[in-house]
């Protein structure tokens, strides 16, 4: 029942996305003994753990008493009680910069991927829906990952490597996008053949989380607009699936060190 929660509620298609296998677990224990579909306050207060859970590093060690400490916040929920977390959560654009070297086995960069594929991504010449697998979405360099302002456009404009290989500047493509028609070109360039072919071109993007294209510097290959612009996307939805708790508001945005779970397994 958790794996199907997970892929209708959450949207997250495929297993290689889940920030934390043991995840699993406390959702497993719910559903035993909740047979239902959660709604109302059970719905929000699941919601806030999981992503408290994604978004943190929590499971990146010391997993069975976590887990153990997990289970009561778990039968608190069942009461439709909002259980108090140890553990503080940063959803700032600030935390999400310093945070965001892409990489496709961290568990928080696979946090902002459940975000991405939450919205279902289409694809930009025609508006279908992108094909999304474990095969292809297991390596950093998958032709499902797209560098919107492809990583030779960049390098040649000398910018930094960790802006470019950061999380704000992923999109999740069809396979034969990036090997025929957007390469290394400029995203100026590439988005004008895209904008001729598909007539839904502005609601194909913000299924990417790319709003209105001139407001993100794309005509103007204006990497910096693009880049913050994601970023406060990226921080909107966050703040949509989390509750803020007094814990939370006095933050310093610190490096989640999760780069060990590469694998997940």
């Amino acid at each position: 029942m958790s794996s199907k929660f997970f892929r209708s509620y959450y949207r997250i298609p495929v297993s290689q996305l889940l920030p934390y296998n043991a995840l699993i677990v406390p959702f497993s224990y719910f559903f035993y003994h909740h047979k239902d579909q959660p709604t109302g306050s059970k719905q929000k207060y699941l919601q806030d753990y999981f992503w408290r859970c994604a978004s943190s590093g929590r499971f990146s060690s010391g997993v069975e008493t976590k887990l153990a400490q997990d289970v009561k916040r778990i039968d608190l929920i069942l009461k439709d009680e909002l259980p108090k977390y140890e553990w503080t959560v940063d959803i700032s654009t600030e935390f999400i910069e310093k945070n965001g070297w892409f990489s496709a086995g961290r568990s928080y960069i696979k946090s902002i991927l459940c975000i991405f594929t939450y919205h279902q991504p289409k694809s930009f010449n025609d508006g279908s829906i992108v094909n999304i697998s474990n095969y292809w979405l297991k390596q950093a360099n998958s032709k499902n990952y797209h560098h919107f302002f492809p990583r030779a456009y960049l390098r040649k404009h000398k910018e930094e490597e960790f802006y470019i290989n950061h999380i704000a500047n992923i999109t999740i493509v069809d396979d034969f996008l990036n090997k025929r028609e957007i390469r290394a070109k400029a995203p100026s360039v590439y988005m004008k053949k895209f904008i001729r072919q598909n007539d839904d071109i502005d609601a194909t993007m913000k299924t990417h989380l790319i709003g209105d294209l001139e407001k993100y510097g794309v005509p103007e290959n204006d990497y910096t607009m693009f880049f913050y612009n994601r970023l406060k996307a990226i921080s909107k939805e966050f703040k949509m699936r989390i509750i803020e708790q007094e814990s939370d508001k006095s933050l310093i945005a610190v490096e989640i060190n999760d780069y060990e779970e590469e694998n997940n397994e």
